[in-house]
C-alpha cells in the first residue's frame, strides 16, 4: 500500500521527480566512472611494480631488507623450497643483490647490482621486456650486463661498451670485474633507469663469493594470494629466521599515495552526497508542503504519523532508487566501454611511467568501491527525507485541512 501510495505521489509531478532521479544519476555516473578511473590506475601501478622487478613478496634472512649485506644471505632453500611447493607458488626467483660502483671511459655511479637468473625471472618478472636496446642477460652469459637508460647516458657507454664494476664480496674485500653492456632498459622508472645494473647471477655469485648463495627470494602471487600465502609463510619461516615482505612492506610509499588518493575521492564523494541529499530532500519536501491537505484528511481517517513518515521516506527511497539504478547503468557502461579501448596518457608520459603507470589507463573497479559508492548514495536519500518525514508526522490534521482548504 505504501509503494503504491509513494509512486503515485511521484508520478504526480512527474517533470520535477524525473529531474531529481537525472541529478542522482548523473552524480553516481561521475562517481563510479572516476572509481573506474582511480583503480585502474592504482592497480596498474601496483601490478606493474610487482611484474617488472620487485615481485609481491620477498623472502631475505632476517634484517637484509633494511641493512644488505652478503654476509645475511640463504644457504640453504630446503624448507623455503619445501613451503612454497605446499602452497603451490611456481613463480619465483633467485637472486643475489649487492651495491657497486659502476665506471665508463669517463664517469662513475653508485648502483645496486643485482644477479638474476635468466629463466627465472621470465618465469616471475617482466624486467626483460623493459629492454629497449639490445638484450637481456642470459644463463650462458659470463661477464655481461644491462643497465637502465639514463644510467647508460651518465656512463656515457652504449652497447658493446666495456663497464667497470667494483664492489665488495662476502668477504670484505673488494672485488672488480669488466662487464660488456649488452641492453639497456628504457622503463621510464628512476629507480630502474637510473640506480639499476643486471647481471648474470652464476658470475655476480663466483665474483662476490657467494656460490650457492642467494640475497633474496622473489614470489609473484595473484592479487587475492599475497594476504593468505604471506600470513602462512611468516608463520613457518620467521621463526626459522627469515623475513617475508610483501611489496608495500618493502615500499609503503606506494600503498600511502593510494590511500591518499582514496582519501581525496572519498572528500569528493561527501561534496556529492551532499547535493544528492539537497536534491532529494527539496523535491520531497516541495512534494510534502503541496499534499499538506491531503496529509491531513489521511490522519483524520485514521492514518497514524508514523505511517505518515513511512510513506514519505518511502518516496524518497523510490527516487534515490531510481536515480541509482540509472546511474549505475551509465557508470558501468562507461567504465564496461574505457576497460575496453583505455584512456590515453601519452601526454603525460614522462611524469606516469616513472611510478610504473602504463601510458594508457583501463578502467576497473573494485567491488568494495562500487558497493560502498551505490549505497552510500541510497543512504544519502533516505537521510534526506528525514525533515520532510518528521514535519509530515508532525501535521496536525485539523490545522493541516485548514491550511489549504
Amino acid at each position: 500500500m505504501l509503494i503504491a501510495l509513494a509512486w503515485r505521489n511521484i508520478a504526480r509531478n512527474f517533470r520535477r521527480s524525473l529531474i531529481t532521479v537525472i541529478a542522482i544519476a548523473i552524480g553516481l555516473a561521475a562517481l563510479l566512472f572516476l572509481w573506474g578511473f582511480n583503480d585502474g590506475v592504482h592497480n596498474n601501478m601496483m601490478r606493474n611494480l610487482q611484474q617488472v622487478i620487485v615481485g609481491s613478496v620477498q623472502i631475505h634472512e632476517d634484517g637484509f631488507f633494511k641493512r644488505p649485506k652478503l654476509t645475511r644471505d640463504i644457504v640453504d632453500l630446503t624448507e623455503i623450497n619445501s613451503v612454497l611447493d605446499g602452497l603451490g607458488v611456481e613463480r619465483r626467483a633467485l637472486r643475489v643483490r649487492s651495491f657497486a660502483l659502476a665506471a665508463g671511459e669517463e664517469t662513475s655511479r653508485g648502483l645496486m647490482m643485482l644477479g638474476v637468473n635468466a629463466d627465472h625471472e621470465a618465469r616471475t618478472t617482466r624486467i626483460a621486456s623493459k629492454v629497449s636496446l639490445g638484450r637481456f642477460v642470459r644463463n650462458s652469459d659470463t661477464n655481461v650486463c644491462v643497465v637502465g637508460a639514463t644510467t647508460a647516458s651518465n656512463l656515457k657507454v652504449k652497447l658493446g661498451d666495456d663497464v667497470i664494476l667494483l664492489s665488495e664480496d662476502r668477504f670484505g674485500s673488494l672485488a672488480a670485474e669488466k662487464f660488456e653492456l649488452v641492453g639497456i632498459i628504457e622503463s621510464g622508472e628512476m629507480g630502474i633507469d637510473r640506480g639499476l645494473v643486471i647481471v648474470p647471477l652464476k658470475f655476480m655469485q663466483e665474483m662476490l663469493g657467494m656460490e650457492g648463495r642467494y640475497s633474496e627470494v622473489v614470489l609473484q602471487l595473484d592479487s587475492d594470494q599475497l594476504e593468505p600465502v604471506t600470513s602462512v609463510l611468516r608463520q613457518q619461516l620467521e621463526t626459522s629466521g627469515f623475513e617475508v615482505l610483501r611489496w608495500y612492506d618493502m615500499y609503503p610509499v606506494m600503498k600511502e599515495w593510494v590511500d591518499l588518493e582514496n582519501g581525496f575521492y572519498y572528500i569528493f564523494l561527501s561534496i556529492v552526497l551532499l547535493i544528492v541529499a539537497a536534491g532529494v530532500m527539496n523535491t520531497v519536501l516541495m512534494s510534502m508542503l503541496e499534499r499538506t491537505r491531503e496529509f491531513g484528511i489521511m490522519m483524520a481517517l485514521g492514518c497514524s504519523r508514523v505511517h505518515i513518515a513511512a510513506l514519505v521516506v518511502m518516496e524518497s527511497l523510490m527516487l534515490g532508487i531510481g536515480g541509482i539504478i540509472a546511474g549505475t547503468g551509465l557508470g558501468m557502461g562507461l567504465i564496461i566501454y574505457y576497460q575496453q579501448v583505455g584512456i590515453d596518457m601519452s601526454e603525460m608520459m614522462d611524469s606516469v611511467e616513472r611510478f610504473y603507470i602504463d601510458t594508457v589507463i583501463y578502467t576497473e573497479i573494485d567491488t568494495e568501491h562500487l558497493l560502498i559508492t551505490i549505497l552510500s548514495v541510497l543512504a544519502a536519500a533516505a537521510i534526506a527525507s528525514v525533515v520532510p518525514a518528521w514535519r509530515a508526522s508532525r501535521l496536525e490534521p485539523v490545522e493541516a485541512i485548514q491550511h489549504l482548504g
